[in-house]
């Protein structure tokens, strides 16, 4: 058994970008586009027997604990996601009223930050301690705790609202981390979820990050956009707002980037890349 390999990503993407353009609106252009990558796509094989850089695997497989502590260095870098997910999820948070806000997977506090800047009292959750520290440094007033998303380390009804960026995505069910987050929410209060769009994750989308001169990776789990709504409803909360926000050609850069720029950018660019949830708590 072996790892994917960056030349059978490769492949794939150039496949993918081919499918986008069957039956594009321009039919000259996409007739044009067609040929190119099924010319880079030769290309692109041909090369695989001489090139050992494209038979070497995409990156390592870290665990969720490890991963996090190697990754928090430079998690702040930024992530290829946050240019689409922050204006949406900042626009909403600016209308929630000033109170007690849980940032569950805080991370190292990309948005704690803002949360405190407009006079929130920030608690922060986070299983990792090196993320932790991270964001105890950016905001210094706000209590910042280890514990997990299905076990959040408050008691009932202990916030106002509550903020999980990113991360249900890690778990295989969404739905205990779900009930975990309408747990600890007073009753009125809002919850905003953010998450990899699922589009992505059946394409392979995975945490990548850098470690030395190569790449690691921690796991994404495969849901739908309906398991989300559907771990909602079984907690009692009620849906508010859905967004997607596109991916752009600076979100949409993957390992592939380098060697097939315009592949990758057709293949990418265009598709849901984060799926954002508002929920109230009745």
């Amino acid at each position: 058994m072996t790892d994917p390999t960056l030349g059978e990503l490769t492949v794939g993407v150039e496949g993918l970008a081919l499918l986008r353009l069957l039956h594009a609106d321009d039919r000259g252009a996409a007739q044009v586009a067609r040929a190119a990558r099924m010319a880079e796509t030769r290309e692109v094989l041909e090369r695989l027997g001489r090139e050992p850089s494209l038979r070497g695997p995409l990156g390592v497989e870290l665990g969720l604990r490890e991963g996090y502590a190697r990754w928090a260095a430079t998690y702040d870098g930024p992530l290829r996601l946050f240019s689409i997910e922050e204006p949406p999820v900042r626009r909403r948070l600016e209308a929630w009223p000033v109170g007690e806000v849980l940032d569950a997977a805080c991370g190292t506090g990309r948005h704690a930050v803002r949360l405190a800047g407009r006079g929130h009292t920030v608690i922060g959750v986070d299983q990792s301690a090196e993320m932790l520290e991270r964001a105890r440094a950016k905001v210094p007033g706000g209590r910042f705790v280890e514990g997990g998303l299905t076990d959040l380390p408050l008691p009932d009804a202990a916030v106002d609202a509550a903020l999980c960026a990113l991360a249900l995505v890690h778990l295989p069910d969404v739905a205990p981390a779900v009930a975990e987050l309408a747990r600890v929410v007073r009753p009125g209060g809002r919850i905003l979820i953010s998450d990899v769009h699922p589009f992505l994750v059946q394409l392979g989308w995975q945490a990548q990050f850098p470690v030395g001169d190569g790449r690691a990776f921690v796991r994404l789990h495969r849901h739908r956009v309906t398991d989300y709504a559907a771990a909602a409803l079984a907690a009692g909360l009620v849906v508010s707002g859905v967004e997607e926000p596109a991916l752009t050609p600076e979100a949409a850069r993957t390992p592939t980037t380098e060697l097939v720029p315009e592949a990758t950018e057709t293949a990418y660019a265009g598709l849901p890349g984060v799926v954002i949830w508002e929920f109230a708590r009745p």
